[in-house]
């Protein structure tokens, strides 16, 4: 059993509320998966942009930029285990798609991207109630779980498209496969 590292970005609100967002993430997961959280603590990065979210402008992070910065961090403070960097700023992926003869820049939030040892979770824009089961999602993908589809659960592809939940927590099958994980750790 490991820990997880609890990383804030530009935090504009108490670490004990981010801390507690992850512990109610973890609540979804086996008790035997994970030892803890440690918060390590915030960092201040700049902003790669500016955008303007329904007549607002904020701060926004290219999340491309922003990866390379936190496994940057991990690496020159040798954290071996999962990191979660938590913000709450935008996080945009931009991409290319051709659409009638022509290429049409698309721009997308980003509000999680879990690999194994290394994640960041936006909550930008997100209350309260749905931010745990962000992360919750993201710690999902962590531990190699995929989208699907079919039962509208945490792993539900359209997780913040508004539909309600059918299973509150994962699916069998993979709350299956969490288990098995737990028990090999």
């Amino acid at each position: 059993m490991r820990c997880i590292d609890l990383l804030t970005i530009n935090r504009d609100f108490g670490e004990e509320d981010l801390v507690e967002v992850m512990w109610n993430a973890l609540r979804y997961f086996p008790n035997e998966l994970w030892e803890g959280i440690n918060y390590i603590g915030n960092i201040n990065i700049g902003y790669d942009f500016k955008i303007n979210f329904r007549g607002e402008i904020y701060g926004a992070f290219l999340f491309k930029n922003l990866m390379e910065k936190i496994r940057r961090f991990k690496k020159i403070f040798e954290i071996e285990n999962t990191l979660v960097a938590l913000t709450c700023e935008p996080v945009i992926v931009s991409h290319y798609r051709f659409e009638k003869g022509g290429f049409k820049r698309i721009n997308n939030l980003v509000r999680d991207y879990m690999c194994e040892d290394l994640g960041i979770i936006s909550l930008f824009k997100v209350d309260e109630e749905i931010s745990a089961r962000i992360a919750a999602h993201g710690l999902g993908h962590s531990q190699g779980l995929p989208h699907h589809p079919e039962p509208i659960d945490l792993m539900y592809v359209g997780l913040l498209n508004g539909s309600i939940l059918i299973e509150e927590g994962f699916c069998r099958e993979c709350r299956v496969k969490l288990e098995r994980r737990a028990t090999r750790t």
